[in-house]
């Protein structure tokens, strides 16, 4: 697996050498093009044309040679970048999103080797105060660009997509392997208790008060609410928290942040089949895997305790203490 992710990566440089190259001359040729008009343009009792209003818009100016230049280029673009999806899907260090991460670098490398500039934008439910009504689709576009904006664009991409290769030639010290809740565990049911899934870091002390104002709510309706960091464990944090998740009667995530490790244990708990609370504070995107689930947003914590708790006067079918 290696020798063969070193043999991508080389190939992969190798193709950002020859779209170096390819930028480089068509900036060049872009010049002779705006020259040639300006000069044209002179000769006709005109004003001399900037080569920026040229560059914008080059596309249109292009030989078939350059054309055709572009297009084997992007061929060869495309042809290594699904190599590198199978790699990535077969990868136990990736997921999902990089995934998509894969397909958008294509995209906006196939797109800025033709001078556009690639834009995506991915689903979101459209809601209000936790009612959903719907989902707006996710919508993608292009749009000319420059030529160094394109060179700029084109890599960026190719940097990101190097990330993911070099993280998928990381060898672990040993066997990597899924963690999985024991059979024992899952059979386990402890009502009254309810595990948090949330962004932690100690350089954020705003995230111990998002934490405090989730538990105080719960502990209104005579609830026991735990996060990770909460948890007395001897065994791995990892095997711990799936444990919560399974056997804890109520689940709550909070997605500010849009942490990968809060997306992958929420995704645990949709494969056991258990419903979690979502909720985000305002402005937070959702990801496409939750896009269709209702993730009301809140504004500060005294919105989130209020939303909160008339989210658990239905599910408990009782009233706060």
């Amino acid at each position: 697996m290696s020798a063969l992710m070193s043999e991508l990566k080389t190939q992969f440089m190798a193709l950002y050498d020859k779209a170096f190259e390819y930028y480089q001359d068509e900036l060049r040729l872009m010049k002779e093009k705006a020259q040639e008009l300006s000069m044209k343009e002179q000769a006709e009792g005109g004003w001399p044309i900037e080569s920026s209003r040229i560059e914008r818009r080059y596309s249109s100016y292009m030989s078939l040679k350059e054309q055709e230049r572009a297009a084997a280029l992007v061929q060869e673009l495309v042809e290594l970048m699904s190599k590198i999806a199978v790699a990535v899907k077969n990868s136990p260090l990736l997921d999902d999103a990089d995934q998509r991460e894969i397909v958008t670098y294509t995209k906006t490398m196939r797109s800025a080797l033709y001078f556009r500039q690639y834009y995506y934008s991915g689903p979101e439910s459209i809601h209000d105060e936790g009612v959903v009504f719907g989902i707006r689709p996710a919508e993608q576009s292009e749009e000319e660009t420059d030529i160094t904006s394109a060179h700029k664009i084109f890599k960026a991409a190719h940097r990101s997509t190097l990330k993911i290769l070099d993280l998928m030639l990381q060898r672990p010290a040993e066997s990597f392997s899924l963690p999985s809740v024991p059979q024992q565990s899952v059979s386990k049911y402890r009502p009254n208790t309810a595990f948090i899934m949330m962004w932690m870091d100690r350089d954020h002390p705003e995230l111990d008060d998002l934490s405090d104002a989730i538990k105080t709510t719960f502990e209104k309706f005579g609830i026991n609410a735990l996060r990770a960091d909460d948890i007395e464990h001897e065994d791995t944090i990892t095997r711990r928290i799936l444990d919560e998740i399974a056997t804890s009667e109520f689940l709550i995530a909070d997605l500010t942040g849009e942490r990968p490790s809060v997306y992958y244990e929420i995704g645990f708990a949709h494969a056991l089949g258990k419903r979690v609370i979502l909720y985000r504070k305002k402005g937070t995107p959702l990801h496409f895997d939750l896009a269709v689930h209702n993730c009301p947003e809140y504004e500060n914590l005294g919105d989130l305790k209020n939303k909160l708790t008339k989210r658990l006067t239905v599910l408990t079918n009782k009233a706060s203490v």
